[in-house]
């Protein structure tokens, strides 16, 4: 027996219009009921596609037996355009079911989402006692916003613990403002480096605490090429004046600014002490 059709018109209705029309079908209302996740979606596409493929290629086979035996082009030529339809509403659905499961959350806009981008970056949590608040990780965009609705919140904090790698120099500025204005303590229990030093100086009172470090450096843009209106040299001798007003020497800055970018100064506790970066209450 063939597992073929044995007309160009079986094969169309058989090979193209049932099985295509069914996923195309299925493709369009899971499209418009759920929200599948992206590694799904990919292996429903692969698996669809491999289907297209079959189809297609059994069509061909039987629109080429009709071709030898009648010679009719015309028939042929109308199932190719079907064949061709069924592709690109496949694409196009295949296309649809990418968008939606890459889709934010409903309810969160671009900017929320964004927002919460970066603050997947970071932790801030409040310590046991309430009077101290603990932030971990990258210092980047909408920190300052966070640290300032927090201390709005609990008006009984009192100290900024610091563990940080750096980040983004002009929000380093923004919390070190705030922490200013507030008049906050800073401590460090783990390494805060490059931008998170900032906000470290900017403590009424600065410690380190047994397993504390401060790593400092240069100042360098991340972007290639870098850009011609940021002068590295006028930003680092504005935080520099900054770091002067909270008692830091100027011979420990010209170090940290010495430091090539790559690398990292790490002072002893001692040589923190002596320049100034490191105090204890007035």
């Amino acid at each position: 027996m063939s597992a073929e059709p044995r007309s160009l018109g079986a094969s169309l209705l058989w090979h193209i219009l049932l099985p295509r029309g069914l996923a195309l079908l299925l493709w369009w209302g899971g499209n418009h009921l759920i929200q599948m996740p992206p590694s799904l979606v990919w292996g429903l596409i692969a698996a669809d596609f491999l289907c297209l493929l079959w189809v297609s290629r059994a069509h061909l086979r039987v629109a080429d037996a009709h071709m030898l035996s009648s010679g009719a082009m015309a028939p042929i030529w109308g199932g190719y355009l079907i064949l061709l339809l069924s592709v690109l509403a496949s694409l196009s659905l295949w296309w649809q079911a990418l968008l939606i499961a890459n889709r934010p959350p409903e309810g969160l806009s671009y900017s929320e989402q964004r927002a919460q981008d970066h603050a997947d970056r970071y932790s801030l949590t409040l310590s046991q006692d309430g009077r101290a608040l603990i932030f971990s990780g990258e210092v980047t965009f909408g920190l300052t916003k966070t640290i300032k609705a927090q201390l709005l919140l609990h008006p009984e904090v009192q100290q900024l613990q610091l563990t940080s790698p750096g980040g983004h120099i002009y929000e380093a500025r923004g919390v070190a403002q705030l922490i200013r204005a507030q008049e906050i303590s800073t401590l460090a229990p783990g390494l805060c480096a490059s931008a998170c030093t900032l906000i470290f100086a900017a403590g009424t009172t600065r410690q380190l605490g047994p397993k504390g470090q401060l790593g400092f450096h240069g100042y360098s843009l991340e972007i290639f090429g870098g850009l011609p209106q940021i002068d590295l040299m006028a930003e680092q001798r504005k935080d520099g004046d900054f770091l002067v007003g909270q008692g830091v020497t100027p011979g420990f800055i010209q170090q940290i600014y010495a430091t090539a970018p790559t690398e990292l100064w790490r002072p002893s506790p001692e040589q923190l002490w002596a320049g100034g970066m490191v105090r204890s209450a007035p």
